[in-house]
């Protein structure tokens, strides 16, 4: 009845959040009402689901030796089906050739072999030091497996962002459910075809479907749940979580700014522009969560931006764009962009909404200059190949901006002067930020890469995934020898040593406990 209960609030709510809510994707989130979900399905996550809790209690995917078996599987996969998953891509999104090898499997062989170079090293317990206080003890910090974790991927790279957290919940040691987003369904089922034909099924497992399958998968209590997409049914994510009291990892998006400085010499514009344009408007047709959104330029150097905007529009733009460059994933997406176009009440640079082939859901490159800023432009995340330009009188008045803002989940400023531009980021908050680049910062295993306030919480990418789905464990151990008085009744004497020993300088406690751990102690 309880589990009834919960599964029914949580239909309720999503079908609510998802009809109500005006801002952003929400606009295009629509449930359908089926009735419920298939009994075969159901049969089946219930069986999965089972199999699982065993396989974790008695401990199947803790090992070193099968994290790495899992691991390698995976790496197989990648490097043995990629031309499928290319061809998947190509259906959902029309995407070119270089970019699926490039950003969904070369970044997931990379993700995956770097979790396997260290994992060795990962797993190994922490000696931490010991006060003198606790001599004769040992302090160590283990990481274990939380559990079984439950995985809800996006659909913009669906291969790389729903294998990823994957990934690192595999080092971990975790059990995994996955379910791959149903806005790109020839690649939800490629992914469910080769996992189920790869990994593991004591230990992985796929499942397809839509908001009533995914709300059924909600209602599970899980160790985990790790979520890439946008805030609105991140608060559904969380919801149903916090019913388990169960941790959650959100990886959403927002506005992503460029602030652009004055003073950039016409090569340092050239690549500066280029560097710009591709991430917001070509690479998977800007439908990227740490796309540029819009640009904060100084007034100063607006026209020469702009007119280097235009340029490198034109040299990256082939003979064919409808069918060389990637689309929109839907027709609602792209209504939902055209209209954010329409009303932004600026100038058209390039494209525009006009442009647009709704049949193909090709929109092309579109950037748009001086839009209202309290246009749904300028307050609602894009997702798509557009990008605003707004004129500011200095980097100062563009931090600003950025602050009073939600939280991005990328910040890029391009600028000649190092100090100013450093300036920019200890003066700003975001998820991630880069200095003259975009986007490539997710490409480093060794940085984290996660959001901050309404751009989500959590990091994973290298060690830092494998930190999200394991706990932190404390270990004291301790001999049953040379034992300190601490017990009832209590009198002036112990009262006496207490004090003293909060006395102790913190720099002679430290200097103690590395000796002691130096030594063995």
């Amino acid at each position: 009845q309880a589990f009834a209960a919960t599964r029914s609030g949580l239909v309720g709510g999503l079908r609510q959040v998802m009809a109500t809510t005006t801002n952003g994707f929400a606009k295009v989130h629509v449930a359908s009402d089926n009735g419920g979900v298939d009994k075969a399905w159901l049969e089946s996550l219930d069986d999965g689901y089972n199999t699982l809790r065993r396989s974790f209690k008695s401990q199947t995917s803790w090992s070193y030796e099968h994290r790495m078996s899992q691991l390698k599987a995976l790496e197989k996969m990648l490097t043995t089906e990629n031309e499928k998953m290319a061809a998947a891509l190509a259906t959902d999104m029309n995407r070119p050739g270089f970019e699926a090898e490039t950003f969904e499997v070369g970044s997931t062989i990379a993700e995956v072999r770097f979790a396997m170079q260290n994992l060795k090293s990962w797993m190994r317990p922490e000696s931490v030091d010991t006060p003198p206080v606790l001599q004769m003890g040992h302090s160590r910090v283990e990481r274990i497996p939380k559990g079984v974790v439950f995985v809800l991927g996006a659909w913009n790279f669906p291969f790389h962002l729903s294998l990823a957290p994957c990934i690192a919940a595999i080092a971990a040691g975790n059990c995994v459910v996955l379910k791959p987003s149903d806005v790109s369904p020839s690649c939800a089922q490629m992914l469910k075809d080769l996992c189920d034909k790869y990994l593991d099924p004591k230990t992985f497992r796929t499942y397809l479907g839509g908001v009533a399958e995914s709300t059924e998968l909600l209602a599970r209590k899980w160790d985990h749940i790790f979520y890439t997409g946008n805030g609105v049914i991140g608060r559904v994510v969380m919801t149903a979580a916090a019913k388990h009291l169960c941790p959650v990892t959100l990886e959403l998006g927002g506005k992503s700014p460029v602030i652009v400085d004055r003073g950039l010499s016409p090569s340092q514009l050239h690549i500066a522009c280029s560097r710009i344009i591709s991430t917001a408007l070509f690479v998977n047709a800007g439908q990227i969560c740490v796309s540029p959104d819009y640009v904060l330029v100084h007034e100063e150097a607006e026209q020469q931006l702009i007119e280097a905007l235009k340029a490198a529009v034109a040299r990256m733009t082939p003979e064919k764009p409808a069918t060389e460059l990637g689309k929109v994933v839907n027709s609602r997406h792209f209504a939902r962009l055209r209209n954010l176009a329409e009303t932004s009440e600026g100038q058209v640079v390039c494209g525009g909404a006009a442009a647009g082939d709704a049949n193909s859901c090709f929109l092309p490159p579109t950037i748009i200059s001086r839009p209202s800023l309290t246009s749904p432009a300028m307050t609602e995340e894009l997702f798509g190949p557009l990008l605003m330009v707004t004129p500011v009188k200095s980097l100062e008045e563009a931090a600003d901006f950025v602050n009073s803002r939600e939280t991005p989940l990328a910040l890029y400023v391009f600028s000649g002067n190092r100090k100013r531009a450093e300036d920019v980021i200890r003066n700003t908050r975001s998820g991630g930020a880069m200095i003259n680049d975009t986007f490539v910062h997710l490409a480093n295993p060794h940085l984290p890469f996660g959001g901050c306030g309404e751009s989500g919480f959590g990091s994973y990418h290298g060690k830092w995934g494998f930190e999200e789905f394991s706990h932190k464990r404390s270990v004291l151990a301790r001999p049953l020898f040379l034992d300190i008085d601490r017990y009832p009744p209590y009198d002036n004497l112990k009262l006496m040593i207490v004090r003293t020993a909060m006395t102790v300088p913190e720099m002679i406690k430290s200097f103690a406990a590395k000796m002691m751990r130096v030594f063995g102690c």
